[in-house]
């Protein structure tokens, strides 16, 4: 067991650089903007996993500390760009309710949440070391419920899956969004942290394949794959 939860965590990381080649590739096809946003949220959910998989290698001082510090501020600016992202995919799935202004009021809302998340705890943010299934981590001391912000966000795409699934037939997205909500609302002081992090791979590879299922849309309802033209 000491062992699984950080080879685990490794494979995670090293995943989520093949997804960060798919997203490109899948920009590349499309130039959507989702998927230009999509990687940098992989590169800081890669750097969360290697972190948590060479903390025991490391081991508890200053070094782990600041790595860790590091990872806190990367989550809390990131995670609220999934609005972004789902914003995006709807855009590009042809809901009537996504125009120009709600895709810059996402961007909005979403640097708001993370100048929140940052303001109300990463500034004076205190960190003490935590062991849990062979994996040593600095934890946020005397964490209190759960993480809030990275749950409405969540709920935020949740109900923008709904809608790509009735209008695309595409249930995936709200199934990938559901996971990582359910993953993210998971104490880590009691199952650890491959429940959160997993479902964020989970919801990672639910947003590549509505891409995918988006530029198919748009392929059988123009006819080709003129993106310049089809509302993107």
């Amino acid at each position: 067991m000491s062992i699984i939860y950080p080879l685990t965590h490794l494979s995670l990381a090293l995943s989520e650089w093949v997804l960060i080649s798919w997203a490109i590739r899948l920009w590349q096809q499309s130039t959507s903007l989702a998927m230009i946003v999509l990687p940098i949220v992989l590169v800081s959910i890669s750097y969360d996993n290697l972190i948590l998989s060479i903390g025991s290698l490391i081991g508890e001082g200053e070094l782990l500390k600041t790595l860790s510090m590091l990872r806190f501020l990367l989550h809390y600016l990131v995670v609220p760009l999934f609005i972004v992202i789902g914003v995006e995919l709807a855009h590009r799935a042809a809901a009537s309710w996504v125009n120009k202004i709600v895709r810059v009021l996402s961007w909005v809302i979403a640097l708001g949440l993370a100048a929140i998340d940052v303001a109300t705890h990463y500034i004076g943010l205190e960190l003490v070391p935590i062991e849990f299934a062979g994996i040593l981590r600095y934890h946020v001391a005397n964490l209190s419920g759960p993480p809030i912000i990275t749950i409405v966000v969540n709920l935020f795409v949740l109900l923008i899956g709904i809608g790509i699934w009735f209008r695309l037939k595409w249930p995936w997205l709200f199934v990938g969004t559901l996971v990582s909500l359910i993953g993210n609302a998971m104490p880590s002081s009691a199952v650890g942290t491959l429940a959160g992090s997993f479902s964020e791979l989970v919801m990672a590879i639910s947003l590549l394949l509505t891409e995918e299922r988006t530029q198919f849309f748009l392929v059988t309802q123009g006819g080709t794959l003129d993106f310049s033209q089809a509302r993107n």
